[in-house]
């Protein structure tokens, strides 16, 4: 009776399942761990609020993938991301699914749009992974490489390009600087100086408005507001960037404690040598935004390494107020942060919320806890980083560089306040000189020939991902990146870390035991006589016998060590299959079981 009621079970799941493929009945759980196969209620409404329809290309080689489980399983979870946003969209969203087969017209399509083909293997077979959104207009959006490593930003990525095609016109930037970033007449050379290729990045992608430090009031009719490094703006400006802060206005302001820009004189590296502070007057304060000019995080852990003089002379010295952040500093969780490798900042500070502040503070770049707080007038053209080195004192604190603050801000001018306050959202990084051409991008020239720019840093897109995540409506703003729908074996990588170090530290034995007895054997060659150069003596026979025999020895160890490595991996992916092969499914039938046990036990009951 029990595997009668077990067997009815089965078929009642899987006759459910079967019915609600074809029948259209809106019953859906998600059980996934980060719901990955739900949208974020700011997709949701985004999309629902579409006034144009929106289609979506997705090219995907599907013969050239079907026997690379990474690349087949990634393009499944993207197909099933884009039915979820037909269905929720009512219509609004299109999506076709293409398969660019060699020489086809979809192939000639899928190159049209930007979608590059990529190596899969070393047999040089080629596919496409990508997808193009267009909107009613003639815009269009592209993901040449939709990345499985980057699946946590699926969601983002995709709704970052409807928005931007839904819009009718370009995202329009004001930016405030009181750095030379616009281009300018040089009298020395009696030319005109190039823009930063940071702002001509900017303005490859947003309608950008220069607006000047003694401006009266901020242009009519913008999207995003850019403050880098302010200084000297007038009263009236400075009411006017707090009026819009209050009613709701979305901010990227860079800060700097020690803006190394401000002068030309060259500190260490050639950078400049500057030391003026940002100053916003009291609105960030205000606002509740705690910073601390002429304070400097020093980071060890993140220390660019510089040419510099010592006592010995000239030297290569980890210079603490230069950093080069990598991914552990950055918050993966955010989608305009997570995506960057690496972001190079100059004498950087740090923020915090004031005591009271009603704004909800998001990190979005750390120090590590190898780091500690200087002053900024050690720095300049007189740094001595080997003195800043000799000095480090970590405080174990990891220091915030960069944070999103998010609510109603209170205005420094309240006087002024005037009609109802809405929540802002102000992203503020703690260093200006990031935007730097010399901080992260690399002309490549030979002799008067410019051959273009190379990027070393991705401080271009930190600033770029930051804007365009500003401009695009709410739904951007509340995202977060989520899971991945592969799930890493973290038990079976943390046992392959663990006999790896085990593997590196035999290894540096045998070969420090090796020096030693390569320095024995030519010590003893030294006590020769010098008719005898060629002829071992029967004690440097024995120390080489014995070095030989140490060496093959610790080459057994070695070998015992990776094949331990080997048997504890296979081991627990045994372990792990006869869990899930065999254990589930017993554990399924002893329910299943108990369920028809009891059922039969109350028909008895109630029958008696």
């Amino acid at each position: 009776m029990a595997i009668l009621a077990s067997f009815f079970l089965l078929l009642g799941w899987i006759s459910l399942n079967a019915i609600l493929s074809v029948v259209a009945i809106p019953l859906r759980a998600d059980f996934t761990e980060g719901s990955l196969y739900t949208l974020s209620p700011g997709v949701r409404a985004m999309l629902q609020s579409l006034e144009e329809p929106v289609r979506i290309d997705f090219y995907y080689s599907q013969d050239a993938a079907k026997d690379i489980p990474v690349i087949s399983n990634h393009a499944m979870r993207v197909q099933e991301f884009l039915n979820e946003l037909v269905r929720v969209s009512d219509g609004r969203v299109e999506v076709k699914t293409i398969d660019p087969q060699p020489y086809s017209e979809g192939e000639d399509a899928a190159k049209g749009a930007g979608i590059a083909p990529i190596t899969a293997d070393g047999a040089g077979r080629q596919l496409m992974l990508g997808l193009v959104v267009s909107g009613a207009t003639d815009r269009r959006e592209g993901i040449p490489y939709l990345n499985p490593a980057e699946e946590a930003y699926l969601e983002y990525d995709i709704s970052r390009a409807i928005i931007s095609v839904s819009r009718q016109t370009r995202a329009r930037v004001a930016l405030i600087t009181s750095m030379p970033m616009d281009s300018s007449f040089e009298p020395r050379s009696q030319q005109m100086t190039p823009p930063w290729q940071i702002l001509a990045q900017l303005r490859t992608l947003f309608d950008v408005e220069v607006v000047a430090a003694n401006a009266e009031k901020l242009p009519a009719k913008f999207d995003v507001l850019v403050i880098a490094h302010p200084k000297a703006l007038g009263e009236p400006l400075l009411r006017a960037i707090d009026a819009y802060a209050v009613a709701g206005g979305r901010m990227l302001i860079f800060l700097d404690p020690y803006c190394e820009s401000d002068a030309q004189a060259s500190g260490p590296g050639g950078f400049g040598a500057g030391g003026g502070a940002s100053d916003l007057g009291n609105l960030p304060a205000a606002w509740g935004i705690q910073w601390n000019p002429g304070k400097v995080v020093a980071d060890r852990k993140y220390a660019q390494r510089v040419r510099a003089r010592s006592e010995g002379g000239l030297a290569t010295i980890e210079y603490v107020a230069w950093l080069m952040l990598s991914k552990d500093a950055i918050l993966n969780k955010d989608p305009a942060f997570g995506v960057l490798q690496t972001v190079v900042m100059l004498s950087a500070g740090s923020l915090q919320k004031t005591e009271g502040s009603t704004l909800e503070m998001t990190p979005l770049i750390e120090s590590s806890a190898d780091s500690m707080i200087i002053d900024g007038s050690k720095l300049g053209s007189f740094a001595d980083p080997a003195a800043l080195l000799r000095e480090f004192k970590p405080d174990n604190q990891r220091h915030v560089i960069g944070a999103r603050f998010a609510g109603q801000v209170k205005s420094a001018y309240p006087t002024d306040a005037a009609g109802a306050a809405a929540p802002a959202s102000i992203v503020v990084i703690a260093d200006a000189d990031l935007l730097r051409n010399e901080a992260w991008i690399q002309e490549e020239r030979v002799g008067a020939l410019s051959l273009g720019w190379r990027t070393f840093a991705d401080n271009g897109s930190l600033l770029v991902n930051a804007v365009e995540q500003l401009c695009g409506k709410n739904a951007l703003l509340s995202l977060k990146s989520r899971g991945a729908s592969q799930r890493p074996f973290d038990v079976v990588r943390e046992l392959q870390r663990q006999a790896e170090d085990r593997y590196r530290k035999k290894e540096e034995e045998l070969k420090a035991r090796i020096a030693q007895t390569q320095t024995r054997i030519n010590e003893l060659q030294k006590q020769k006589a010098p008719n005898q150069m060629l002829i071992l003596t029967t004690e440097q026979q024995a120390q080489l016998q014995a070095a030989q025999s140490e060496v093959s020895d610790a080459r057994k160890e070695l070998r015992q060590v990776q094949f331990s490595l080997r048997e504890e991996v296979e081991s627990l992916g045994h372990r792990l299959m006869l869990l899930n092969v065999v254990a589930w499914p017993i554990v399924v039938a002893i329910f299943a079981l108990a369920f028809g046990l009891r059922r039969n036990f109350w028909r008895r009951k109630v029958a008696i």
